[in-house]
């Protein structure tokens, strides 16, 4: 049986009209309808996915405008992927934390709310439509961070808001300016049009407007100040910060890749950002070794891994692209089972301290063994599908000095997973019994199967996913497998004999925090070095 494709414009009105349409049922079957709704929701994207891989793009004109007025959606080889992602990573997320007190009518709705705006920016292909959904999908991550009403949540949520909102004035401002140049915001037309400019020169300004925007959208340095706020937040429920660092923060990353590829015809900052994927990922796992909140550790390692992405997406090969690609997938499904597993971990324990939680294997086995691969997913151990991502990422610069730069990160993941693993190991302290929830269980293992699955698997999983036929065997070889070990045995070393002996200097480090102010420097200083490098390069 063919499932009929549906307008693109039913993924971002689909979630948000079925919260509102049955928002007066009694709880229970409220729950079970936006339990199908999502499950439904599944299976278009899939279908969609299906459709895009093996047949035609779609591309559907709002309201049949032409082409150079009407809002433009559009699934593709990029975008029809991370619809699919976006779709399935919420249905289990939702379905782990269906019992969670939290979950009470008015936050499912706002939930789903970001759901279809997400779904928004990935099929938008018009540039003003992108910057308005990114607005209202703002306003939403605002709301579920400071849903439980804690003071320093609500603070967090504020500093968000305000952040982002200096950083859209820039791309609003560049919208109108790129407006006023080519008289186009399609993303297509405006490609052609900016290919056809006499001067490339005239789009500098509105290209570092924008792009200042969405890199503060991908947390890149310096201007990933707000994401530790958002994401580790004290009283922000575990899937709000899993859906935030699985997917909501790739937007940034995936609208690097759009924009940049339409100014392309005049602007190659590939280089700019390289290099600054570099410096974001190693101040990330730097700024995480220095954290006890687990949900930091965490959050400063969304940072890093971002940067990571970020550079094999601007290393100019094609291995080393459809790895940072292929490592967008991976992080939400390790990064989203560590936070998920880390709110059950808080909520059992009854803090935030890695030093005051132990024996999360022996008490909680099943969150235990889940944390332990997406563990084993970040830190790219092998038959984990973090090492085929990293594989292909370094394949793409073997024999050059990025190749030592991807060595230093995975060092630094591996050793600030060497300080988060302790949690696991030990004596647990608690007496009680542990809390069961089978869908917790169920779908913390079901992560933890991917993970293992798309390791395994991983050269199959990046041809499904995007045609591209690359060999993995070399991720799975002996001298990789022997890398890794070393490295480890070295990250181990290095935590007992270095890291916690200087406890002192970690604690100057932790307690720094980006101020508003600050982060309004960094966004102006961003954009003139952006800036700068486009002038001199173009």
């Amino acid at each position: 049986m063919t499932i009929p494709l549906i307008p693109l414009h039913v993924f971002v009105f689909l979630p948000v009209i079925i919260g509102a349409v049955t928002y007066f049922l009694p709880t229970r079957w409220y729950h079970a309808v936006m339990l199908l709704g999502n499950l439904a929701v599944s299976v278009l994207a899939v279908n969609i996915f299906i459709h895009v891989r093996w047949t035609a793009d779609i591309i559907q004109f709002v309201a049949f405008w032409p082409e150079t007025v009407a809002i433009k959606l559009a699934a593709d080889s990029l975008s029809a992927p991370m619809v699919m992602l976006t779709a399935c990573f919420f249905s289990c997320t939702y379905l782990f934390s269906t019992r969670a007190a939290y979950m009470d009518k008015t936050f499912i709705f706002i939930f789903l709310m970001l759901e279809g705006a997400l779904f928004g920016v990935f099929l938008s292909g018009d540039l003003f439509n992108i910057y308005v959904i990114m607005e209202l999908g703002m306003i939403a991550v605002a709301i579920l961070i400071m849903y439980k009403q804690d003071k320093q949540s609500v603070y967090d949520a504020m500093l968000y808001i305000m952040m982002n909102f200096i950083a859209m004035a820039f791309m609003m401002l560049g919208i109108a300016y790129i407006y006023r140049i080519t008289g186009v915001l399609d993303l297509a037309v405006l490609e052609q049009r900016i290919s056809e400019l006499s001067n490339p020169r005239s789009v500098i300004i509105p290209y570092a407007m924008i792009m200042t925007a969405v890199s503060l959208k991908a947390a890149l340095l310096p201007l990933f100040g707000w994401l530790p706020r958002a994401h580790g937040a004290p009283s922000a429920p575990a899937i709000v910060s899993a859906v935030l660092s699985g997917i909501q923060v790739k937007v940034g990353v995936y609208l690097l890749i759009r924009l940049n590829t339409v100014f392309s015809p005049a602007i190659d900052a590939s280089m700019f950002f390289l290099i600054l994927g570099f410096l974001t990922s190693v101040a990330g796992f730097l700024l995480a070794i220095a954290q006890k909140d687990i949900k930091l550790i965490l959050a400063y390692h969304t940072v890093s891994q971002v940067g990571l992405i970020v550079m094999g997406l601007h290393m100019g090969t094609e291995v080393a692209f459809w790895g940072g690609m292929y490592h967008i997938i991976n992080h939400a499904l390790f990064k989203g089972l560590l936070f998920l597993s880390a709110g059950i971990i808080i909520e059992e324990y009854g803090t935030r301290s890695y030093s005051e939680i132990r024996g999360v294997l022996r008490r909680m086995p099943i969150i235990g063994i889940a944390t332990l691969a997406g563990v084993l997913g970040i830190t790219g151990a092998p038959f984990f599908n973090g090492s085929i991502s990293k594989y292909f990422i370094t394949a793409g610069v073997q024999g050059n000095l990025a190749e030592i730069g991807l060595y230093l990160i995975n060092f630094g993941t591996i050793l600030s997973f060497v300080k988060y693993s302790t949690i696991l190991f030990g004596t647990p302290t608690l007496k009680k019994s542990p809390k069961m929830d089978p869908y917790v269980s169920g779908i913390s293992l079901l992560f933890g199967a991917a993970i293992l699955v798309g390791g395994i698997f991983g050269s199959q999983a990046v041809s499904l996913m995007y045609g591209s036929q690359y060999s993995a065997q070399g991720a799975l070889g002996f001298q990789k497998i022997l890398t890794f070990f070393l490295t480890l045995a070295i990250g181990v070393g290095m935590y007992y004999m270095v890291v916690q002996k200087i406890g002192g200097v970690l604690a100057g480090v932790r307690i720094f925090k980006f101020s508003f102010n600050q982060v309004t420097v960094f966004i102006t200083l961003f954009f003139v070095s952006l800036l700068g490098f486009a002038y001199f390069t173009v």
